[in-house]
């Protein structure tokens, strides 16, 4: 594995429990701090935004 992606692993595992509390407190955050806390959350697939169609969509088949 390389050092970036490495790098990049670790982050995500610690960052990825503070994401989700501030989900949680999202309330508390100005609008668009929310938003950009929507964005990331998206981004990493960490809410249910239901079955996405189109280029969102994840392939069953990578190859395809």
């Amino acid at each position: 594995m390389s050092l970036n992606r490495s790098a990049e692993q670790i982050y995500r595992q610690w960052s990825t429990p503070i994401l989700l509390e501030l989900k949680e407190r999202e309330h508390q955050l100005t609008p668009s701090d929310r938003q950009a806390l929507e964005n990331e959350l998206l981004e990493r697939r960490l809410i249910n935004t239901g079955n996405p169609t189109g280029s969102d969509r994840r392939k069953a088949d990578p190859a395809s």
